[in-house]
């Protein structure tokens, strides 16, 4: 296999929202020697140790690129708008758009550890539609997974933001000495509520890349 050098994937505008979950997902799987199958999943090759030597080093050593936490571009506002395999999606940054099915699945997404394909899912829409109605869902997770990882990690971060502030906002609220003492705070929810913001911070404050040092780690 003979790979131009165009086609070397050396940063991560380079690295689909699919290809990086699928990244962490081989990180988790194979924390000592993971470079051969990131290699493998990046440029669909069946095996990568049956790459010459010259070729496999080289993208071994394109790989250090990816040391640095991905960087989500601009930030979003009003309404985001991209074209995925033909077709139009949207994502809605008005907060008053927001719905509560969105809220659950989007929450449950984050206290769980989601990939970042099933968070996009919730906020990245076809054009014209609310969420879960009247258009493919699997059809538009599996557009979602070809945008821009960077792209991805700015919707994400987007609402990871504003359900912070929310929580934050609503948890101060339940632990008020006005509410305390009217005997309403329910000790469950409060605790609920601290995981999520735990869980928003986390989502905001850094992303799940894999360890450089493993991703160039080679076979021995």
């Amino acid at each position: 296999m003979n790979i131009k050098e165009k086609d070397i994937i050396d940063s991560w505008q380079k690295v689909s929202v699919a290809a990086y979950d699928r990244i962490v997902e081989i990180q988790r799987e194979h924390p000592t020697d993971c470079a051969r199958y990131i290699i493998e999943e990046l440029y669909d090759i069946d095996d990568a140790e049956a790459l010459p030597l010259h070729e496999y080093a080289g993208l071994v050593a394109a790989l250090r690129a990816f040391s640095e936490e991905p960087v989500a571009e601009s930030r979003l506002t009003g309404t985001a708008t991209y074209t995925i395999n033909g077709r139009v999606y949207e994502v809605d940054c008005t907060p008053s758009a927001f719905t509560a099915g969105q809220y659950i699945d989007f929450t449950n997404y984050v206290k769980n550890g989601s990939r970042l394909q099933d968070l996009l899912s919730v906020v990245v829409l076809p054009q014209g539609h609310t969420y879960g109605d009247g258009y493919d869902m699997q059809q538009a997770r599996e557009d979602i997974g070809a945008l821009p990882c960077t792209v991805g990690f700015a919707v994400v971060r987007f609402f990871a933001l504003w359900l912070k502030r929310f929580t934050a906002t609503s948890l101060r609220f339940l632990t008020s000495k006005r509410i305390v003492k009217k005997g309403k705070i329910a000790e469950k929810k409060v605790e609920e509520m601290k995981d999520l913001l735990d869980a928003l911070q986390a989502t905001t404050a850094s992303c799940p890349i894999f360890s450089p040092t493993a991703a160039s780690r080679t076979r021995r």
